[in-house]
C-alpha cells in the first residue's frame, strides 16, 4: 500500500481558497456593475457611477458618516423606457440617506441624470 500524498491536500485547499478570494473580489468590485448592466442595460453604467460617487461624496458623508451599506431599486419604468427613476438607500454610521435620481434618454441615445434629491434620516 502506498502512503497518501499530503501535498495534494495542501495545494487543493490553497486552490479552493484562491478561487473563493477571486470570486469575492469580483463580486465586490465588478458584481454590482455587471448586475446593473444586465438588468438595466445602458443606464446601468450611469447608475453605478452615481451610486459609487454618492457613497464617497463629502456632502453626503458629512451628515451620514461612513457608509456601511447601499441598495437601490427602480421606482417607475415608463412604457417608452426613455425615463427611469431610481432610489439609492445608503446606510451610514450616524444617519441614512435616500437619494432619488431621475434619468432620461436624450435624442442622441445617451442617458443623463436630469434631477436628484436627497433625504436624510436618523
Amino acid at each position: 500500500m502506498q502512503p497518501k500524498s499530503q501535498g495534494f491536500q495542501y495545494w487543493g485547499y490553497l486552490l479552493v481558497g484562491a478561487l473563493a478570494f477571486a470570486a469575492f473580489y469580483f463580486i465586490k468590485n465588478m458584481g454590482q456593475q455587471t448586475v446593473l448592466k444586465a438588468v438595466l442595460g445602458e443606464p446601468g453604467n450611469i447608475i453605478n457611477e452615481a451610486m459609487n460617487s454618492a457613497r464617497v461624496s463629502p456632502r453626503i458623508t458629512s451628515r451620514t458618516g461612513t457608509i456601511t451599506a447601499k441598495n437601490f431599486k427602480v421606482e417607475d419604468m415608463s412604457a417608452t423606457k426613455d425615463t427611469l427613476i431610481f432610489r439609492f438607500l445608503l446606510d451610514g454610521e450616524q444617519a441614512d440617506a435616500a437619494i432619488k435620481i431621475w434619468t432620461t434618454k436624450r435624442p442622441s441615445g445617451k442617458w443623463e441624470i436630469v434631477k436628484s434629491d436627497t433625504l436624510y434620516t436618523n
